[in-house]
């Protein structure tokens, strides 16, 4: 007896109709009608009573349908369990991702790339905030990031391959007064407040005296917790944030953006892992990655 002629009955059982469950199965009604035709000659009688108002079950019909549905629950009971031992038994790799980078033109790419390669591996995706992705990967507590980083950043032995190179830029709302002009200066920039991400520079390059971020010329200095929130406050017109725009969702017909004065600082859009991880494939799958994005490493240490 063939368990799919068992699934067109049922379905046939709890609509009434042949037509409407054949449509429900995605086949013809005379199919469906055909292979219930094998299941009654199997069976020996007849299942259903056929009137012009659809049809309805026998007696026999009835019992046929109490016991095929209990072997259609066990049945997917047992397909369930079998399924989530097999996801048990596969290598989980832990995947975090900055929340504020481009959805469409990289993370989208990414994911439908190690979905379809991974077959071998249950994902776990995690979005995150700048400094919450960079703590998990410094505990071992995600095997790849995907996020932002800049030229002082220290990654120690930790890998990084690069998307893209991106300059940091002066960012304001068009509410703010700077947005009718063509260019600032760093005087402008002290006389405003500055809308700060507040990250740790414990693994900067250089002394926080010297670093580019931590000596933004500005008025005020207004510390924010994540991205989110600081683009909130930009849309008020009344700061000003330094950031690369390839690194942001966002919409660019309310902000305007100017080189920054008199320095050039660079950004990567970066996949970052330690190559001594112990998860099973690590190094193999983030060199498929690198080829398939053609990436470049960028050095990390210093």
């Amino acid at each position: 007896m063939q368990y799919q002629r068992i699934r067109y009955f049922l379905q046939a059982a709890e609509s009434g109709s042949f037509s409407r469950a054949a449509k429900q199965m995605y086949i013809s009604p005379q199919a469906l009608a055909k292979q219930i035709s094998l299941l009654e000659e199997e069976l020996g009688g007849a299942l259903f009573e056929r009137t012009s108002q659809g049809v309805s079950l026998t007696g026999l019909g009835e019992a046929a349908r109490k016991k095929f549905l209990k072997i259609d629950q066990e049945l997917h009971d047992a397909t369930e369990e079998l399924k989530l031992r097999a996801r048990e038994q596969k290598e989980r790799i832990h995947i975090g991702i900055f929340s504020a980078l481009p959805q469409e033109t990289l993370v989208t790419p990414l994911l439908s790339f190690l979905l379809g390669t991974l077959p071998g591996y249950q994902i776990s995706l995690n979005l995150l905030d700048l400094e919450e992705g960079k703590r998990l990967l410094w505990e071992g507590k995600i095997d790849l990031l995907l996020t932002n980083t800049h030229q002082e950043d220290d990654w120690g032995s930790f890998r990084c391959l690069s998307f893209g190179e991106h300059e940091a830029r002066v960012i304001v709302s068009l509410l703010h007064p700077w947005a009718i002009r063509d260019q600032i200066t760093a005087e402008d920039m002290r006389r405003e407040t500055f809308l700060k991400m507040d990250v740790g520079s414990e693994h900067y390059r250089v002394p926080a005296a010297q670093s580019f971020y931590e000596n933004i010329p500005c008025r005020d200095v207004f510390p924010v917790t994540n991205f989110d929130t600081l683009y909130a406050l930009l849309q008020q017109g009344n700061a000003f944030a330094v950031f690369p725009l390839a690194f942001v969702n966002m919409d660019r017909a309310k902000i305007k953006s100017f080189p920054f004065p008199g320095r050039t600082f660079l950004y990567h859009t970066a996949l970052i892992f330690n190559p001594n991880n112990e998860l099973k494939g690590l190094n193999q799958i983030t060199e498929e990655i690198r080829e398939e994005f053609d990436l470049k490493e960028i050095s990390v240490t210093t």
